[in-house]
């Protein structure tokens, strides 16, 4: 799947509320995941190689089964598993994208860092929102240049308040088209 294909994040959702753990979370639940997917998708700007669709789905994801708001080391885990449980792939996405998704939600407790551009965006996504717990997000943490950037300069991200504001970005965020090239005469 491709930014630019149809992205059914309502029907996702749908499938994710019902069995989440942590749904109505201050810390943890669908507010931290909107910010988390909104955040990706503002980094994303500066991350090119990343996909969005990754991005979009970790946010809902990461933290859809983690169980509490203390210590729960493997949330993670069990968020990598719905992923898995929800067959994603009738959604139309790739077996790099399930991988991808998978190997997020299956890292992001442990601090470390990524190489690639989709999981470090995600994981600096998710610690970009450490403001809400009162911890400053520091830029030894963040994997990518743009999460670099923004924990350095102590950037907080506007909150979106609807999920559609999400999809309306992710739209955006499909590769263009390339214009033909002209034709010699």
């Amino acid at each position: 799947m491709t930014p630019g294909d149809a992205f059914d994040l309502p029907g996702i959702l749908s499938l994710v509320r019902p069995v989440a753990t942590s749904l109505m979370s201050s810390f943890h639940g669908e507010d931290h995941w909107r910010d988390v997917a909104s955040i990706g998708l503002a980094l994303r700007e500066q991350t090119r190689e990343c996909d969005p669709v990754v991005v979009v789905l970790f946010g809902v994801l990461h933290d859809a089964k983690r169980i509490g708001d203390d210590g729960d080391p493997p949330h993670g885990v069990r968020g990598a598993d719905l992923a898995g449980a929800l067959d994603l792939g009738r959604f139309g996405l790739s077996a790099q994208q399930l991988a991808l998704l998978d190997k997020a939600c299956r890292g992001h407790t442990g601090g470390g860092l990524s190489g690639d551009p989709t999981i470090g965006t995600c994981w600096d996504a998710d610690r970009l929102t450490l403001w809400r717990v009162g911890t400053v997000p520091s830029a030894r943490y963040m994997s990518t240049a743009a999460g670099r950037e923004a924990a350095a300069a102590g950037q907080r991200f506007a909150r979106v308040n609807d999920w559609s504001e999400i999809s309306r970005r992710l739209a955006l965020a499909r590769p263009r088209a390339s214009s033909p090239l002209p034709q010699r005469t």
